[in-house]
C-alpha cells in the first residue's frame, strides 16, 4: 500500500445547481494527484451537519468553490449552504479557489441575482475563474487547480520539482516583454480593378500591444485558432493603409492571415515568459487550448489599468 498522501480539495456546491458538473471537477483533482471531497449535501437529505462541515474544511488542503446558475438553498443563517462555507473558509485563510458561471440571469428573480452577485463579489477578492460550458470548467479547472495542486505534492515521480526563484521568473518575463517590438509576417487579398492580389506585409507589434490582443481573450480557454484570428483582425484593422498601398487604385483587403510560423514564435514567447500556458494535457481534441496563467493576468490587468 503506498504511503503517500495525497492533498485534500473540499468542492463546496449546491447539489440540485451543480450535480452533474462535481464528476467532471472529481476527475481533474484525481487526475492532478489529489484527493476530492465532497459531502454532497441538499436539505432533503435531513440536518445539516455544520460541525463536520467546518471540521473537513478545516482538514482540507483546498477549497473550491463551484457556483453554477443560482445561489444556492437557503440555510438557517439567511445565507445559502455554499455561501455559508465559503464565508468559514475564508475566515479560515484557506487557500480558496471559485469557479463562477457566467449565470443567465433571465431565470433569477431579482432577490436571487442580488444574492449571487454578493456572493460573487466575495469570491473576487480571491483567485476566481469564470466558465460557460462543461467544456470551459474542465479545462478552467485543471488549468487553475495545476497551480494551486502543484505546491501542495512537492514531490512527483519519484523527483523532487525545481524550485525557481520568483524573482528570477518575473525578470525572465520582463526582458521579453521590454523587448522594442516583435516583427511577424502577415498575407492579405488587395482587390483593385476587379483583380485579387495577395500581399504580404511585415509588421513589427510590441509585446504590449501582441498580448494585450491576445489576453483579453484569454481569461477562458482559447484555441490557438482563437489566438491567431485576433491578431489577424488587428493587424487588418491596423495596418490596412500598408496592405492597400502596395497596389494601385485599391479598394478592399480581405483574408488577412498570419505566417504560421511565426505565430508559432510568438506563442512559445508567451509561454516562455510564464504569461500563458496549454491547459489541456489529454491526448484529445482539447490539446490545442490555451489559458492566461495568474502571471498572465497580473501582467494584464497591469497593463490595462490607467496610468
Amino acid at each position: 500500500m503506498s504511503s503517500k498522501i495525497k492533498p485534500s480539495v473540499y468542492i463546496c456546491s449546491d447539489f440540485k445547481d451543480s450535480a452533474t458538473l462535481v464528476y467532471t471537477l472529481t476527475r481533474v483533482i484525481l487526475q492532478l494527484g489529489g484527493q476530492p471531497v465532497y459531502l454532497n449535501y441538499s436539505p432533503e437529505a435531513g440536518e445539516y451537519d455544520w460541525q463536520l462541515i467546518k471540521k473537513t474544511i478545516d482538514d482540507a488542503d483546498i477549497f473550491l468553490l463551484l457556483v453554477s446558475d443560482g445561489y444556492g438553498a437557503i440555510s438557517d443563517s439567511g445565507e445559502s449552504y455554499i455561501h455559508r462555507e465559503a464565508v468559514y473558509a475564508k475566515s479560515k485563510q484557506k487557500t480558496v479557489v471559485a469557479l463562477l458561471k457566467n449565470a443567465n440571469l433571465k431565470t433569477l428573480s431579482q432577490q436571487e441575482i442580488q444574492r449571487l452577485r454578493t456572493l460573487h463579489r466575495l469570491m473576487m477578492s480571491g483567485v476566481f475563474k469564470y466558465w460557460s460550458t462543461r467544456e470551459d470548467l474542465l479545462l478552467t479547472a485543471r488549468q487553475v487547480l495545476r497551480e494551486h495542486l502543484k505546491p501542495q505534492l512537492g514531490i512527483q515521480s519519484g523527483r523532487v520539482e525545481p524550485i525557481v526563484s520568483e524573482k528570477v521568473e518575473q525578470a525572465i518575463t520582463d526582458t521579453l516583454f521590454q523587448m522594442s517590438s516583435y516583427p511577424m509576417r502577415f498575407s492579405g487579398k488587395v482587390f483593385a480593378h476587379g483583380n485579387c492580389h495577395e500581399v504580404e506585409v511585415s509588421v513589427s507589434l510590441t509585446w504590449d500591444v501582441a498580448f494585450m490582443n491576445l489576453g483579453a481573450i484569454m481569461t477562458a480557454p482559447v484555441t490557438e485558432d482563437r489566438m491567431r484570428s485576433v491578431l489577424e483582425d488587428f493587424v487588418e484593422d491596423q495596418y490596412r493603409d500598408e496592405f492597400m498601398g502596395s497596389i494601385a487604385d485599391a479598394h478592399a483587403l480581405a483574408d488577412v492571415r498570419c505566417n504560421d510560423l511565426e505565430f508559432q514564435r510568438l506563442k512559445a514567447y508567451l509561454k516562455g515568459a510564464g504569461v500563458i500556458e496549454n491547459v489541456a494535457t489529454e491526448s484529445t481534441g482539447l490539446r490545442r487550448y490555451w489559458q492566461l496563467t495568474q502571471k498572465g493576468e497580473s501582467r494584464l490587468h497591469k497593463l490595462l489599468m490607467p496610468h
